[in-house]
């Protein structure tokens, strides 16, 4: 029985604790001024990427070939000097990719595709292979583009505007 009646007014005490802090009501909120401010554009943003149907790969081959890179085209000194410079560079480093004999190397192409050309130094007839792009001492190797439906646009193009060829 000593037992029991213990355990009765132990009891007892929590009750007595607990009936204070539920006569006060709810919590209150946390003052507006001790919250960190709405991110631009509100809480509306989207958390992750959207999700594609079919994503494309993060990097495509576009050229594998068994011998040495400096055979490819001509390395273009002011365009390597534009590369070490970052005004002539690949928007995404290795997007595409010319994998020669050990070497692989950058391919943006002279029409826009995957280059970031900030002085207009591109000639669209053209590849550029990108070799250390991402440092100073990127070497860019120029190569003609030999396909026949981007050379038909830029005729249809330069004959449209009346402006000689490159």
């Amino acid at each position: 029985m000593g037992t029991m009646n213990a355990a009765r007014a132990a009891l007892a005490g929590l009750l007595l604790l607990a009936a204070p802090a539920a006569r006060s009501g709810p919590l209150e909120r946390t003052d507006p001024g001790h919250m960190a401010p709405l991110p631009p554009g509100g809480y509306d943003l989207p958390l992750s990427p959207p999700v594609m149907r079919f994503p494309l790969p993060p990097q495509w081959v576009t050229i594998r070939v068994n011998q040495d890179w400096r055979t490819a085209g001509r390395i273009d000194k002011e365009l390597s000097k534009a590369c070490a410079e970052r005004r002539f560079r690949e928007l995404l480093p290795m997007r595409f990719r010319a994998i020669f004999k050990r070497d692989v190397l950058g391919v943006a192409f002279g029409h826009g595709l995957n280059l970031r050309d900030e002085g207009k130094l591109a000639d669209p007839r053209m590849i550029y292979l990108f070799r250390n792009g991402d440092s100073t001492g990127c070497i860019v190797v120029a190569m003609t583009n030999e396909d026949a439906r981007l050379l038909q646009r830029i005729a249809d193009e330069e004959q449209r505007v009346g402006a000689p060829g490159r």
